[in-house]
């Protein structure tokens, strides 16, 4: 991983529970192992360290087996191993030099060895006065040092399978995401023959009652087939190649409609560059007219607005007509719809659809950039 990969799990790892369910399971069985074996009471502060060095053991381990100045997630054992070797080295010193600076002090004239935590007493010792002092290399009893060898032998250990794990946890999300992808970029394949299906059926309409229409929308429809071309390639594509897509399809259905079409429009082109994922707003223009205002007696009205508070984008498309019959709002292109914004992680209630008076509204909410 880069630095900045190596970072950013970190941080997942300090706000993972298992790491604190972890670090809060060793302090209880250290303070009660503590407790049982007559140790003194150790306050709130010396019950929390055992806690704390484990979550800070846990999150700092796998660092030198994770960092590798490329996209890879984990180094090679080797260059793992190598990079690791003086970390841990660092941390156990570091230990140790905690555990010695609150070991019990040898007391001079008492028969005890510099460097021991508990009095060592024998005949050989008796009467005899402690080394001098530049003898002692560092006031560590040598339990600690053996400690300190299983410190060291288990933080190499364990970093190198919590890397492992994080490794195999990012080639899983890696999988998923290139799953939903796939099964994203498939759906919106799906809907390049919905629409030009439901445009040329309204195009048999024209060839019978008016063909100089119809030879003035087989240009409209060849505009339309261009636009949905370039929307396939793409996950997402700015809010103004929607706008394009949509002006498409409302040029072949002016033609089919004529006057019974009436039409109001509310898409401040600042939005324009914003970007969302394609065939958002034509699904719902389409299932505007084609379940409410082309059924209709006399036709009806068509709304489309587009506004933006911070970071959401709200599309509203409203028409008059016919209310809606139970499971309507399950037809292929609204269904293609949610599945696609549920793969790109929007939210269940993103796209609903509401009745108010004599209007069938659509309202669609997408996050954008702030």
């Amino acid at each position: 991983m880069r630095a900045s990969a190596v970072l950013h799990t970190t941080s997942q790892q300090l706000r993972r529970p298992r790491t604190w369910g972890a670090a809060l399971l060793f302090g209880l069985v250290w303070n009660g192992a503590r407790m049982l074996l007559g140790g003194p009471e150790p306050g709130l502060l010396g019950a929390l360290v055992p806690v704390l060095w484990v979550a800070l053991f846990m999150v700092l381990v796998p660092l030198p087996w994770q960092w590798t100045g490329d996209d890879a997630p984990m180094a090679s054992v080797l260059r793992g191993a190598a990079q690791a070797l003086p970390w841990m080295a660092a941390l156990t010193l570091g230990v140790l030099l905690l555990l010695g600076s609150v070991a019990p002090k040898p007391m001079p004239g008492r028969g005890m060895v510099p460097g021991m935590g508990m009095m060592e007493r024998g005949p050989q010792f008796r009467g005899m006065h402690p080394p001098p002092e530049e003898a002692r290399w560092l006031a560590i009893h040598p339990r600690l040092w053996l400690l300190g060898l299983a410190h060291f032998s288990f933080g190499l250990l364990l970093g190198w399978i919590l890397a492992g794990r994080e490794r195999a946890e990012l080639q899983a999300i890696a999988a998923q995401q290139a799953a939903d992808e796939a099964k994203a970029r498939a759906l919106q394949g799906q809907m390049n023959p919905h629409v030009l299906f439901n445009a040329i059926s309204a195009l048999t309409e024209l060839v019978r009652e008016d063909p100089a229409a119809a030879e003035r929308a087989l240009v409209s429809l060849s505009d339309l087939l261009r636009a949905l071309l370039e929307h396939g390639s793409r996950l997402r594509a700015p809010l103004g190649d929607e706008r394009r897509l949509v002006e498409h399809h409302l040029a072949l259905e002016r033609l089919r409609l004529g006057h019974r079409l009436r039409e109001s429009w509310d898409w401040p082109e600042e939005l324009d560059t914003l970007e969302i994922p394609p065939l958002t707003v034509q699904p719902l223009v389409e299932n505007a007219l084609k379940h409410g205002v082309s059924v209709a007696v006399g036709g009806g009205s068509l709304d489309v607005r587009i506004s933006r508070e911070a970071n959401l984008l709200r599309v509203r498309v409203a028409n008059t007509g016919p209310a809606p019959e139970p499971g309507e709002g399950a037809g292929i292109g609204l269904k293609n719809l949610r599945e696609r914004l549920r793969l790109q992680g929007a939210p269940a209630d993103a796209l609903r659809l509401t009745r108010e008076g004599d209007w069938t509204i659509a309202e669609l909410k997408l996050e954008v950039p702030a």
